[in-house]
């Protein structure tokens, strides 16, 4: 490594230096690359205090070749291709011989060009720009001016250190010289660190209390709270989101194991993990079942010898916290749930859409849809969960932890007297988030989920709120994407229509024409991010709204394997001709007596043959051996375009041969529209 440059400043948010560490990597290659400089291994440092790339770079930019057009060709040269004085002019200009420039066609005519090469100046002389265009590249959400001067950075630059093979390069950003000074940790140093050797960065860094790799942070972290942990028989939730943050907050990581009361273990686990995690950023601990512990761990940003101010601060202040909880959420269970939905009447959802309450009805309706069509057996129970689903969204707990709704209105249904299966409908209904987040673990739940979010995608079509291009600040997508993954994953006999024909009248059927497009998008994204092919889910767009979503999967998955067999072609070029054939004709009305080559004949009788096999195999959603019993056809096709002529000069027998192909087309189209294929 020969490159050091450190950018120190105050504390950067947590939030905003994974991105900081993406822009170096990214904009690092770039602008090297434009200053023809080589980089490589390159490496990536961040902290609260500090960002910084350390490299290996060359010693000189490479030689630039570069093409200048000079004079037209004739005002240059002469008939018999002798130079005149403005190529000498030219070439001087270039310094380089007349004989070197070379005549090229430019636009509508001939010009003289040369070649000429400039030689990269040291990489010294180059640095000082070049790292002041990195610095001015990264960009962040939230940008600030500090003091007099002008720039703008996510927080002010204190300091910068930048050295090239051990010297100091020399530039300064708005007034701040670079040198080969660093600082330390902000409360445990005092004093600069002068650096003389690039390669004694990190030990010089963590002799003055800062960890500067945060990958070494990370573990560090990791290694110390599971340690701890073990200590009082569990393990701690390495929450990975929180773990980002927390290693971002600290220069020198030192996990501190605290406890609470055991009484606060009363209250919903839920709970106490986001006021640990969300509030005070602690990791929850649990034993080795996954149950809570009354035990926490805190990441501090200090030494050893402060742990014990360190654990009565934390422990002061999280059963402050936990007091707060418990107040809200016993408050709640007086209140009761009827009075939870009674106060959902005053809050609004939307001044279109009424009330929570209103919000709660349509749901309520759409669920008893859904639930006629799949499982009417759950309805009663489905009616109850959907009357109190949005309960909690008018209580305490939830107000002040707005990510726990669902979750608090469960324990408020279990807290009333209602079964599990209402209680678990209730808190799981806003699951899934995604593709490949859990189900709700009941029936009513996945069918409440469905009803919650088919109201929600719907509400925001009808106010005109439909997602654009990347935005959807509604998590229209989200519910779009969650909907396709309990028809998929659960197999409920349900189209895209089924569904959408649930939704509450205030929607007309424009509406509803656009939300099931809109889903139906959200199907084939996710089609294509599972690697099938653009081309292969065009085969299956004719079933995309109108089949269960499940089956048109099913179909995809046939569809795929049966392409990549050794015979697919020869099917692929009879389904063709007959797509080809017969796409300009109106429909005709078969008659077998008409029929009058052998040929046609064999070819009608085998349609006849494999239409109850078909029908079987369609039945059981066997789509392979539907696509298989369709091959079986290729022969008889392909003897049929070769022995007769559809376009007989008989009108009678023309139409016939077209009807006969427009009843095998329908054959062919059963599983997949594979003449889309291509």
């Amino acid at each position: 490594m020969n490159l050091l440059f450190e950018i120190g400043v105050e504390e950067i948010p947590a939030r905003f230096i994974p991105q900081a560490i993406e822009q170096l990597e990214e904009n690092s290659g770039k602008i090297f690359s434009h200053f023809r400089i080589n980089i490589e291994e390159l490496k990536v440092y961040a902290t609260p205090r500090r960002l910084t790339i350390k490299a290996k770079v060359s010693e000189e930019q490479a030689s630039d070749e570069r093409l200048i057009w000079g004079p037209p060709a004739h005002h240059a040269f002469d008939e018999q291709g002798k130079p005149k004085e403005a190529a000498y002019a030219f070439a001087k200009a270039q310094n380089i011989d007349v004989c070197q420039l070379e005549i090229k066609k430019k636009g509508k005519g001939n010009y003289v060009c040369a070649k000429v090469t400039q030689k990269g100046k040291k990489t010294e002389e180059v640095l000082p720009e070049l790292l002041k265009e990195l610095f001015f590249s990264l960009s962040f959400p939230k940008m600030m001016k500090w003091g007099s001067g002008t720039i703008k950075f996510i927080r002010p630059v204190r300091w910068l250190m930048c050295l090239y093979n051990d010297k100091v390069v020399s530039f300064e950003i708005d007034g701040i010289k670079a040198e080969e000074k660093t600082y330390g940790h902000r409360f445990l140093t005092e004093n600069s660190i002068s650096l003389s050797k690039i390669q004694d960065y990190e030990k010089a860094l963590n002799e003055a209390f800062v960890i500067v790799d945060q990958k070494e942070r990370k573990q560090i972290i990791i290694s110390e709270a599971q340690e701890l942990a073990n200590k009082v028989n569990g393990k701690v939730l390495l929450d990975e989101e929180l773990l980002t943050e927390v290693n971002y907050l600290v220069e020198f990581p030192n996990s501190v194991l605290c406890e609470f009361p055991e009484e606060y273990l009363s209250l919903p686990e839920e709970l106490l993990i986001t006021v640990m995690k969300d509030h005070q950023r602690y990791f929850a601990v649990t034993d080795f079942n996954g149950k809570l512990k009354n035990y926490f761990i805190v990441v501090s940003n200090t030494i050893k010898e402060n742990e014990d101010n360190v654990r009565k601060g934390a422990q002061k202040v999280i059963k402050a916290r936990f007091e707060d909880a418990k107040f809200y959420y016993e408050e709640d269970i007086k209140k009761g749930l009827d009075s939870l939905v009674e106060a959902t009447k005053g809050i609004v959802y939307h001044e279109k859409l009424g009330s929570l309450y209103d919000k709660s009805l349509r749901i309520l309706k759409i669920a008893e849809r859904i639930a006629q069509k799949v499982l009417p057996n759950k309805i009663d129970s489905l009616r109850i969960a959907a009357r109190y689903c949005k309960a909690d969204l008018a209580s305490g707990v939830v107000g002040e932890f707005p990510e726990l709704q669902g979750i608090m209105g469960g324990y408020y249904a279990k807290a009333a007297g209602l079964t599990q299966e209402v209680a678990m409908a209730i808190k799981e209904h806003y699951l899934p988030k995604s593709f490949t987040d859990a189900l709700p673990s009941t029936e009513e739940g996945c069918l409440l989920s469905l009803a919650d979010k088919l109201d929600h995608i719907a509400s925001f079509f009808y106010l005109g709120q439909i997602p654009s291009g990347t935005e959807d600040p509604f998590g229209l997508r989200r519910a779009a994407n969650g909907i396709l993954s309990i028809l998929l994953r659960k197999k409920y006999p349900l189209s895209i229509e089924d569904c959408v024909d649930t939704i509450e009248n205030f929607v007309d059927e424009n509406i509803k024409k656009q939300i099931s497009t809109f889903i139906a998008q959200r199907l084939e994204s996710y089609f294509e991010s599972s690697n099938y092919g653009v081309n292969l889910i065009k085969t299956i767009t004719d079933f995309i709204l109108l089949r269960p979503v499940y089956e048109v999967e099913q179909r995809l998955q046939a569809v795929k394997l049966f392409y990549e067999r050794q015979d697919f072609d020869s099917f692929f070029l009879a389904v063709k001709r007959v797509s080809n054939i017969i796409k300009n004709y109106e429909k005709f009305e078969l008659n077998p007596s008409v029929l009058i080559t052998q040929e046609e004949k064999n070819l009608y009788n085998a349609i006849i043959e494999k239409k109850d096999q078909l029908k079987e195999y369609l039945t059981k959603a066997q789509f392979l051996d539907a696509l298989n019993c369709l091959n079986i056809l290729t022969p008889f096709i392909n003897n049929f375009f070769d022995r007769v002529l559809v376009m007989d000069k008989d009108e009678n027998i023309k139409r016939n041969r077209l009807a006969l192909l427009q009843e095998l087309a329908l054959l062919l189209k059963s599983i997949a529209d594979l003449s889309k294929l291509y």
